[in-house]
């Protein structure tokens, strides 16, 4: 035998010996740690929010549910609900835990992994004291948790975790995804995940299905009304900071008085509309100064604000001069062009009335001397929430089109002369009321 043969023979050998040795040793092993690993798989939908809620009250983390399916559930105060509720396929549970320690929320999701739980966590900068001195914020708070039984290929159920913080009389959550942050799945059938979002401050109440409590806004019907309506706009710090580098603020005591004086007729305008449940938003000047420039517009005598004639109420009036208000002029009526003035001390109040068509939204104007009427046409637009002189107030939104459509692409200028009937960009005529309607459609008061 030659020396090729006799090197394949030790190889053929070799391999022989090394086949037998992985049968014997190390293939059985190999079985034996696969037969060992865990096949998880994920609790149903009720199993999971007690498994959840054990973990919460061990480490005193005080969360509540927000699950609108879960709170018509318990709203509807039978466990047969809940326990349709949980043969439905649930792709996400949603509570909500206002202003929380760090190390509470730390120790619930710790205990989650230990329940073969993974999670991810979002931060965001913390906007509460937010300024046009500050502009920005450094410190970052927690503001969403998403939890989750990994399950191979399938898309797991999610307990999903907002955090809200206190901002005055409200409550406020940040969106679960922006540019640097995108959850590691689709939140699509989430109600508190798509924007920031504002809630008026509730209370808790509980409630105890199948021996578990179970914590949840107390005005539950309320508080489901309130999702649809809840986004959130904040103040635009860096637009405000970049227009006064260019136009200076005005810094001095007539401003200085005028600013805290519009903010008391805004609020006590709010408080009447607010106690009537009447939606109200910042229009014209007040609504430019606040995406402008995050601050009233200072050479003003006046606050504007809009509300949609569906939301009239009759003994709006009486209310308002109940608290100090006095009308000063009626235009128009509530089928058309409708408008009120009030003064408040040396300021006044305008309320304009906006009417709803298939192709723009509008309000009215009338020229007291002549009868002539205008009308001021604007984009479709809905209602969101934000924060302007420490105040919770509503802003159409998207702002931009409506401040656009009232002052047209030089809007970010200041102009120290306006004429209602021709300055803005947004305006045209109406035709002329007839005199037999003067009476009642202009009417002045000392």
């Amino acid at each position: 035998m030659n020396e090729l043969q006799t090197r394949v023979v030790a190889a053929t050998i070799a391999v022989c010996f090394l086949l037998i040795f992985l049968q014997i040793f190390v293939l059985p092993r190999v079985f034996n740690l696969g037969t060992q690993v865990k096949i998880l798989e994920e609790k149903p939908p009720w199993e999971a929010v007690k498994i959840f809620l054990s973990k919460c009250e061990a480490s005193g983390l005080p969360v509540f549910v927000l699950e609108p399916s879960l709170l018509r559930a318990i709203r509807d105060g039978s466990t047969r609900r809940v326990e349709l509720w949980n043969k439905a396929k649930q792709t996400i549970v949603t509570f909500g835990v206002i202003s929380p320690g760090l190390d509470q929320l730390h120790l619930v999701m710790s205990a989650m992994k230990r329940e073969n739980y993974e999670y991810w966590e979002k931060n965001d900068p913390d906007p509460r004291g937010l300024s046009l001195e500050t502009r920005r914020s450094y410190r970052v708070v927690p503001s969403h948790f998403l939890l989750w039984v990994p399950v191979g290929m399938n898309l797991p159920m999610l307990i999903h975790v907002v955090v809200f913080y206190k901002r005055g009389e409200f409550l406020w959550k940040a969106p679960i995804e922006d540019r640097e942050h995108i959850p590691p799945f689709n939140m699509e059938g989430s109600s508190f995940s798509d924007t920031a979002a504002s809630f008026k401050d509730f209370s808790i109440a509980t409630s105890k299905i199948n021996g578990t409590l179970l914590r949840h806004p107390n005005d539950t019907f309320g508080f489901l009304e309130e999702i649809e309506s809840s986004e959130f706009i904040e103040c635009n710090y860096t637009r405000a900071y970049l227009f006064f580098n260019l136009y200076h603020k005005d810094k001095g005591q007539r401003a200085q008085v005028f600013k805290q004086k519009a903010r008391q007729l805004l609020l006590t305008a709010k408080t009447v509309l607010d106690s009537m449940g009447i939606p109200f938003w910042l229009s014209s000047g007040t609504c430019l100064g606040w995406f402008r420039q995050c601050d009233v517009i200072s050479h003003t005598t006046d606050v504007d604000i809009g509300i949609f004639i569906k939301d009239y109420r009759a003994e709006l009036v009486n209310l308002l001069e109940s608290k100090g208000l006095v009308l000063t002029h009626h235009f128009g009526k509530v089928s058309d062009s409708l408008e009120l003035s009030f003064l408040y001390g040396d300021l006044k109040l305008d309320i304009f009335f906006f009417y709803q068509s298939s192709k723009y939204i509008w309000n009215g104007g009338t020229q007291a001397s002549t009868g002539n009427k205008y009308k001021y046409i604007f984009p479709h637009f809905k209602l969101c929430w934000t924060e302007f002189l420490e105040l919770w107030v509503r802003v159409p939104c998207p702002t931009e089109p409506y401040i656009h459509a009232n002052y047209g692409s030089r809007w970010m200028v200041p102009l120290q002369t306006w004429d209602w009937k021709s300055s803005p960009n947004n305006v045209i005529e109406n035709g002329r009321w007839p005199q037999e309607e003067w009476d009642d459609v202009i009417q002045l008061y000392e």
